[in-house]
């Protein structure tokens, strides 16, 4: 039969002062060092900080770690006085690369969206030729000859390529607001409240 009791101390609360035995000195300092190292890391990803940790073994070794180079946090440390725009530099041009990144993506999206939709466009032009019957645009019908039902089946088309046009649109404003880039000249510079945000 096992005995309840424990058979070790597990983990102690130690008082803080130097450990006496050499060995065991550099033991400790080893596991905290990488304890150290991982809260540090922590830190920086939660909170997006620059971090450099610099410290000496009780052997004179130098041990470093830098998030997100030992490096550049430094450079940027031993150049304070410089203003701060020019000491963010890299940080800002890094999030704004990776913003046009998943701006390009989602353009990128929606535009295989466009070319499927353009392809089941073409099958259907396609069967309706080789079907002998007269193609027919839904937005060319007249609107006062069509029912309630009609009526509604048509609103509810313009709905749905009015998001697509306001979806496409957007990303391209959002691209070119995240480039810093000047809009086209046949880009209007602010729309009425019910098609977007004013940009000026």
């Amino acid at each position: 039969m096992a005995s309840s009791g424990k058979k070790t101390k597990g983990k102690q609360k130690i008082k803080i002062k130097i450990i006496e035995n050499a060995d065991d000195r550099l033991i400790a300092f080893s596991k905290r060092r990488t304890g150290i190292y991982k809260k540090i890391s922590e830190l920086s990803i939660l909170c997006g900080g620059e971090i450099l940790f610099i410290i000496f073994s009780p052997a004179g070794k130098p041990y470093s770690f830098g998030h997100p180079s030992v490096e550049s946090v430094a450079k940027r440390f031993s150049n304070a006085g410089q203003h701060l725009e020019e000491t963010t530099d890299a940080p800002v041009e890094t999030y704004r690369k990776e913003r046009i990144n998943l701006l390009v993506q989602d353009f990128t999206d929606v535009q295989d969206q466009l070319d499927v939709i353009k392809e089941k466009q073409m099958e259907i032009a396609l069967a309706q030729r080789s079907h002998g019957t007269e193609i027919r645009h839904w937005w060319k019908d007249p609107i006062d000859q069509l029912n309630v039902k009609e009526l509604y089946k048509q609103d509810e088309r313009f709905a749905e390529f009015n998001k697509l046009i306001s979806i496409t649109r957007n990303k391209k404003i959002a691209t070119i607001s995240s480039m810093q880039a000047p809009m086209d000249e046949d880009v209007p510079s602010s729309f009425p409240p019910i098609y977007g945000p004013n940009l000026q």
